[in-house]
C-alpha cells in the first residue's frame, strides 16, 4: 500500500468523514444561525428606528438608508441558515435504509420553501430602499398616503413570513413522525417539534395574533442545532 493509499484509508476511518457526525454538524450550525440571526433582528429595529415618531414614512425613509440592506442581511442569514438546517436534517432521514415516501419528499420541499421565505422577506425589507422606492416620494407626497403604502408593504411583508410557517409547521410534524422513526430526532425533540408546529398552526388560526408562531420555529432551529452539536460531539 503506498502512502496515498494509506492516508486515503486513514481520512476514510477518520471522525470527520463520518457522514452522519459531518451532517450533525450541518444542522446544528446551521439552525443556530439562524435563531441568532432573527434574535439580532428585533435589536437592530431597535437601534435603527429610536428615532422613529408616529409611522414610516418617505422622511424616515430616506433619511435611513442603510437600514433596508442591515435588516435584509439579518433575513438572508435567517434563511441560509435554516437551508443548511433543513436540508442537513433531510440528508440525515436519507441515510436510514427506509425508502423514501412522497409525504417525506413533499415535507422536505415544504421546508425548503420555508426557509426561502425568510430571502423574499429580505427582498421586501430591502425593496423601499432601491431606486424604485425612490420614487415613493413624489407619486405619494402627502404623509398620510406615504404611511398607508409602508403600512402595506408591512402586510405583504407578513404575507411571505407566513410561507415560513406553513411550510416550516408541516416540516417539523414530519420530522416528528418520519424523522423519528428513521432515527434523525429522539422523542423528547420530537415532542419540542410538535409543540413548536402547534404553536405555528394556533398563530393562523387566531386572529390578529402576535407572530408568536415565528418564534416557536426558531426557537426549534435553536433547541434542535444545539442537540444536533451534542450529539456529533459524542459520535467524535
Amino acid at each position: 500500500m503506498t502512502r496515498t493509499d494509506r492516508s486515503a484509508a486513514a481520512l476514510d476511518a477518520s471522525p470527520a468523514s463520518d457522514p452522519r457526525r459531518r451532517l450533525l454538524r450541518t444542522a446544528g450550525f446551521g439552525g443556530i444561525g439562524a435563531a441568532v440571526a432573527w434574535f439580532l433582528q428585533p435589536v437592530l429595529v431597535s437601534i435603527a428606528s429610536a428615532d422613529l415618531v408616529d409611522g414610516v414614512d418617505f422622511a424616515f425613509v430616506s433619511s435611513h438608508p442603510f437600514n433596508g440592506i442591515a435588516e435584509a442581511a439579518i433575513f438572508v442569514a435567517v434563511g441560509v441558515g435554516l437551508l443548511y438546517f433543513v436540508t442537513a436534517v433531510g440528508r440525515l432521514a436519507r441515510l436510514s435504509d427506509a425508502p423514501t415516501s412522497t409525504t417525506a419528499a413533499v415535507s422536505q420541499t415544504l421546508g425548503v420553501t420555508a426557509a426561502l421565505g425568510w430571502i423574499l422577506v429580505a427582498g421586501l425589507s430591502v425593496a423601499p430602499y432601491t431606486s424604485v422606492g425612490l420614487f415613493l416620494g413624489e407619486v405619494a407626497p402627502d404623509r398620510a398616503t406615504q404611511l398607508g403604502l409602508y403600512q402595506l408593504l408591512s402586510v405583504v411583508l407578513a404575507s411571505a413570513i407566513m410561507i415560513y410557517v406553513v411550510g416550516f409547521a408541516w416540516w417539523l410534524v414530519a420530522l416528528a413522525t418520519i424523522g423519528r422513526r428513521r432515527g434523525v430526532v429522539g422523542v423528547p425533540l420530537a415532542i419540542v417539534a410538535f409543540l413548536a408546529a402547534a404553536a405555528m398552526v394556533a398563530q393562523l388560526l387566531v386572529p390578529f395574533a402576535p407572530p408568536w408562531g415565528t418564534l416557536a420555529g426558531l426557537g426549534f432551529a435553536l433547541t434542535a442545532g444545539i442537540a444536533f452539536l451534542v450529539k456529533a460531539k459524542r459520535a467524535a
